[in-house]
Formats: C-alpha cells, structure tokens, sequence
C-alpha cells in the first residue's frame, strides 16, 4: 500500500511538472511573438521615417532643378527642359528618392471659371468637359460651388446651398476658390471617376494667376481654349508638332503658326504664355518597400521658390514614366512648410 501510494504521489508530480513546463512554454512563445511584432513595428516605423526624409529630399531636388532652369532658359518652361525629363531613382543609403515635376501651366485652373467674362470662361470649361466625356451639369455645380451668388446656374443647372443642406451629413458650400481639386469631390455629380479624368487637365491655384503654357498643355486644354480650335484639331497638331521640333521662345512665335486665326486675342497674352510660375513636384522616398509620398505645388519667382501647398500622398515609385500619371492624389492641406 505504501508503495502505491507512492507511485501516485510521483504521479501527480511528474503531471504538476509537465503542466508547468506547457505553461512556461507558452509564456516565452507569446513573449518571443510579442517581441517580434515589437521588433517588426519598429522597424517599419524607423523604414518610414527614413522614406519620408527620402520623399523630403526628392522634392528638395526637384525645387534645384526648377530653380536652376529659370537662369538655363528664362521665360521658357517646354518639355526639353532639366525639370520636365525624366529621372530614374536615386539611390541613397538604404533606399532610394523619385521625383517628378510637372508645370502647372498646362492645365485650366478651375478658379479661373468665375470671374471677368464668366459666360468665355464657362464656355471654354465646357469644351474641355465636352472632349472628356463628362456630364455639363457637372461644370454647372462646380462653378456654383465656386461663384459667390446663391442662384443655381440655370442651363444645364447646378446646384447651391439648399441641395447641399439636404445631404446626409449636410455640406457648406465654399463660394470662393478650391485649394485643392480633391475637394471637388464633395461638389454634386462629381465622383471618383470624374475627378480622375479632370485631373489630367485641371488645377486649382489662386484665380488669374496663370496662362496656359503653350509649350506644354495637353491637346485637350489647347482645343478648349476657343471654338475654332475645337473644331479645328488640324491647328492643335500643328502647334503640338512645332513645339516639339523646337518650343516657342514667345507668344508672338507661337501665334505666327496660325493659331492666331483659330485663337481670338492670341498676342495679347492673356490665355496663352511660354512659362510657368507654379510647379508641382511630386516625391517618393522607399526604404525596405515601405513608402512615403510628398506632394508639393511651388511659386516660382526669378530663382526663388515659395511653397504654395505641401501634402502628404499616395506613393508610387512610377515617377518617371512619360505619360503623365493621377496616381498622386492630393489630400486636404494640412499645413504650409
């Protein structure tokens, strides 16, 4: 009897062993996994860091680049220049830095669509959402969103505030110029695939502040610019072939093409110019596949570079390709640097 009870206390202790090796066992598995999420987050967040500073460093470059082109060729801004080519990555430490830079000047600012002579300016937005496919009702809410009245634009008609108070949550409506396109996106009948085909060929820099750069717009901008042109896609194709050839120094060269038959006040410079003030320059830093993406709009004066706008954005290393790419969505501002 002893020696069985014995046996069932050795038993009992080798179970009491076994239950507290399992225990401890699990404890320094879920130690161990803890630390290497642990190790995993910090090295992301050190991976991150590192991207940003690379974003940071890539926009830095592109302000060089757009800096030193106003002394390599003043008052001209075209496709040949050291800012418009492409650039592969540049590998620094344990990562690498794309940019890319696009002047402003190619697209219709859509402050420009109120203001002197609001019915041209309606017009010539209209060609533009005519060539993109994009419903006229739309220009119309966008440009209520826009002027400062609270009537609705009658044909084709817009919206104003009392449509706005009707949605679920209600919206204020901004009568006075957009800081950034993606706001449109709160403006009535335009969704994400509309946005994405304006984006190509708008912007929103302070109203009057630019002309289209004869140098670098895209066929679509070029043809809204009057009706003649729109009816005459001959013209668009040979400004675009002349430029390439060799980009206009001048307004005056460029118009001598025959585009001053098809563009009514073409030498008077007022819709048309040679250069740019504003430069986007977009920046991606990677480090470890972890990115980081900068967008930033600049004033050019002379040499000088002021920040209009500096946003955070959706990252992607497909800077240098060509063709331009939306990719770059620009959020809210959060802040000028």
């Amino acid at each position: 009897m002893r020696r069985a009870g014995g046996g069932d206390e050795s038993g009992i202790a080798l179970l009491v062993v076994l239950l507290t090796i399992t225990l401890l066992t699990i404890v320094v598995i879920e130690l161990t996994d803890k630390a290497q999420v642990e190790t995993h987050l910090a090295l992301g967040a050190r991976n991150a860091l590192q991207a940003t500073y690379l974003g940071r460093s890539a926009v830095n470059v592109g302000e060089a680049l757009v800096s030193v082109d106003a002394m390599i060729t003043p008052g001209r801004d075209a496709l040949d220049d050291v800012w418009a080519r492409p650039y592969p990555p540049l590998p620094i430490g344990d990562g690498t830095a794309t940019f890319r830079i696009r002047d402003e000047a190619r697209y219709l600012n859509i402050n420009d669509l109120v203001g002197a002579n609001p019915e041209e300016r309606f017009a010539r937005f209209g060609r533009l959402f005519t060539v993109l496919g994009i419903d006229p009702g739309v220009l119309s809410a966008i440009r209520d969103w826009l002027d400062r009245d609270h009537e609705p634009h009658p044909s084709p008609p817009g919206a104003e505030q009392p449509y706005y108070f009707g949605l679920r949550p209600p919206v204020i409506v901004r009568n006075g110029p957009v800081v950034t396109l993606r706001e449109l996106l709160l403006v009535k009948g335009v969704t994400p695939s509309v946005l994405a085909r304006l984006e190509p060929f708008v912007t929103a820099l302070p109203p009057g502040s630019t002309t289209v750069n004869i140098n670098t717009a895209e066929a679509p901008v070029l043809a809204a610019l009057s009706q003649d042109l729109f009816a005459n896609p001959g013209v668009v194709g040979r400004v675009i072939s002349d430029r390439q050839t060799e980009p206009f120094t001048s307004v005056s060269e460029a118009c001598a093409t025959g585009l001053e038959r098809a563009l009514p006040r073409c030498k008077q410079g007022d819709l048309i110019g040679t250069g740019s003030a504003y430069f986007r320059i977009e920046g991606v830093g990677e480090v470890d596949q972890v990115r980081r993406g900068i967008l930033e709009v600049v004033k050019r004066d002379g040499t000088r570079m002021a920040r209009v706008t500096w946003t955070p954005s959706n990252a992607t290393l497909a800077l240098t390709s060509l063709p331009p790419s939306d990719f770059l969505a620009t959020l809210p501002v959060f802040g000028d640097r």
